[in-house]
């Protein structure tokens, strides 16, 4: 999406952000026909002064199709990714990145997530030429493994045969606990379609089928002139899916992403956006907050804090100590039952013997008296 220059006279930039889209690493760019190339510090010299505190990486190697020249493997890619992340002093945060449908298994994820810290899980099933579709049953298994690790997964996300929303949807929904973020909702799509998207994204979550997530990068052709219907659907996303389900991403140190300035105006064309919304629908006292919640509070829940996953093992940990106690208040109840059982039982005992005595003195008083 191509951002006018505008002025940055509110405090915008100076808000905590966690950026959920950045890379690293080689890649082929058909549109420019050429081989680009990111480090980290290429992200690092893009959100430079800016209030950018964490940025979510994943590798642009791995996410090649295996016939490319720049292609690696999961192993070797998601190394690369590591080693990266090592030289940007705590600033970059790496998503391991996975090929389902080259690799039909998902053990070199488990071996490289043994060996270096994760957090979360990428998929680009466009660039690496494997549809959702078609390989669903291996895609399902690496959202298994999420699950068994904890980490939420971030989808390329356009309806393009390979990397379609409805497929990232189903996906999820077979892995409803999990956090499932499509990045850019349907990029590039007309607007009716994107609004059908959010639709489909909406009605999912409010019938508990599924936990997913958008990011609000790239929304159309980042080289035309977008601007109205990119705000039409950030607005529409708000409406639909609430500021809880919005995550902050830019795709940098990617094209225009990778200037300093542009990202900067980006930001702000995200801030007044949002703004916007809330102002247009007399909700100013919630914008705060929810501009928090979008730049920053949502990505660190998901992603760092991740309450999400922990919750099962409390209820988990609940029914296990409430199945105790029930285990104790049975004991206890039986070992009183026991109890009153042999008092009951004594005293019918000495009873008997009583009543025993009295009539054998009753007996002997009636033999002595005939």
């Amino acid at each position: 999406m191509r951002i006018n220059s505008c002025t940055c006279s509110f405090g915008s930039l100076h808000r905590n952000i966690i950026d959920v889209q950045g890379h690293i690493g080689q890649m082929y760019d058909g549109m420019k026909n050429t081989n680009l190339s990111y480090s980290s510090q290429d992200i690092i010299d893009t959100v430079a002064d800016l209030n950018v505190k964490k940025v979510l990486v994943s590798s642009l190697s791995g996410l090649n199709d295996s016939s490319s020249s720049l292609y690696k493997d999961e192993i070797s890619a998601n190394k690369e990714l590591l080693e990266e992340c090592r030289k940007a002093d705590g600033k970059l945060f790496p998503l391991v990145t996975c090929q389902p449908g080259i690799s039909q298994n998902t053990s070199n994820i488990e071996k490289i997530l043994s060996v270096g810290k994760f957090y979360g899980i990428k998929f680009h099933p466009t660039n690496t030429s494997k549809s959702i579709s078609e390989n669903f049953d291996i895609y399902s298994k690496y959202l298994s493994v999420a699950e068994k690790h904890g980490l939420p997964c971030v989808f390329h996300s356009v309806t393009d045969g390979k990397s379609d929303p409805a497929q990232i949807i189903r996906l999820a929904e077979q892995h409803k606990n999990l956090p499932v973020v499509l990045y850019h909702i349907d990029l590039g799509s007309n607007k009716q379609q994107y609004l059908n998207t959010i639709d489909r994204i909406a009605e999912s979550v409010k019938s508990n089928k599924s936990n997913l997530f958008v990011d609000i990068s790239w929304l159309t052709d980042i080289w035309s002139e977008n601007t109205q219907k990119n705000k039409d659907i950030i607005k529409y996303t708000i409406e639909k899916l609430g500021v809880d389900r919005i995550l902050f991403g830019s795709d940098t140190p990617i094209t225009e992403m990778g200037d300093k300035n542009l990202y900067s105006n980006f930001v702000n064309f995200i801030h007044n956006t949002v703004k916007e919304y809330f102002v247009e629908n007399s909700k100013e006292s919630e914008l705060e907050k929810s501009l928090d919640k979008i730049f920053y509070d949502n990505a660190e829940e998901v992603f760092f804090q991740k309450n999400w996953n922990k919750k099962p093992a409390l209820i988990e940990k609940s029914n296990s100590n409430n199945l105790k106690l029930i285990l104790l208040g049975a004991t206890l109840l039986l070992g009183a039952g026991y109890f009153i059982f042999k008092t009951l039982n004594s005293k019918s005992k000495s009873n008997s013997a009583t009543n025993d005595n009295l009539s054998k003195n009753q007996n002997s008083k009636l033999s002595l008296s005939v």
